[in-house]
């Protein structure tokens, strides 16, 4: 979307859920800021004064962050934000931030989107807080009801890791097209959620799509580079595989 097209807005935390014990969601009203366009998949960015300890002294902070929601939904727009030790942002969202407080938003950006008529199956791959940008499409296709089938493909360390794990199960069961295979890293005690094992070759062969497939990755640049690798080993060509790095 052309930056002529973004705007910074000040906008109302309305909602904050505890998604997982380190993911929390954030939902925002757009209240006169209202139409927001943006396209599937795209994020925002969040600018805030916070402490700075290695200069000991407040400073300015910027963060992406991939909406979650669906351009469908007209009056929020929706975040998911991992706690991350050691950051600035991340912690001052989980610890500092509430309901009734404003935010400096800036918005939207990116090309990591799914686009109405591209294709009639995706693959979305998706490890950890990755899933961000996979829920906003998803609801969006499905709130659409378009003829195109969903794949998800979600891997996290254990069952209690798995953000959104309600909605997308809720709507397996009312959706013929979307299907999601989930696996975990680090099985426990609690241990009953899908397959054991991090994404290898003979788990993408098992769930390649037609040829046309587009394939989404999301997460750490050296996790995309490795499975961006195994996908064109099993044949897919490149211009079918996206990209999101961190």
């Amino acid at each position: 979307m052309p930056a002529r097209d973004q705007k910074e807005m000040k906008l109302i935390v309305s909602e904050i859920r505890q998604e997982t014990p380190e993911i929390k969601s954030f939902r925002f009203d757009l209240g006169s800021n209202k139409p927001f366009p943006f396209r599937p998949g795209q994020f925002i960015i969040i600018t805030a004064e916070i402490w700075n300890p290695k200069r000991n002294r407040m400073g300015t902070a910027n963060r992406a962050f991939s909406l979650s929601s669906s351009p469908t939904e007209e009056e929020c727009i929706e975040i998911a934000a991992k706690r991350y030790e050691g950051g600035r942002m991340t912690p001052w969202l989980h610890d500092t931030v509430k309901t009734g407080d404003v935010l400096n938003v800036k918005g939207p950006e990116g090309q990591f989107v799914f686009t109405k008529g591209e294709t009639d199956e995706i693959v979305l791959i998706a490890g950890g807080i990755g899933i961000a940008p996979y829920r906003g499409m998803i609801r969006y296709i499905l709130a659409k009801e378009l003829p195109v089938r969903i794949k998800l493909l979600y891997s996290a360390r254990t069952p209690a890791d798995f953000a959104f794990k309600p909605e997308f199960d809720a709507a397996m069961s009312r959706h013929q097209n979307f299907h999601c295979v989930y696996t975990i890293t680090r099985p426990d005690q609690t241990h009953g959620t899908g397959r054991v094992g991090r994404f290898d070759e003979a788990f993408f062969r098992d769930h390649l799509g037609p040829v046309g497939t587009l394939y989404y990755l999301c997460g750490p640049d050296r996790m995309i580079k490795e499975q961006a690798q195994i996908l064109t080993t099993l044949g897919v060509p490149s211009p079918m595989i996206r990209s999101e790095r961190w």
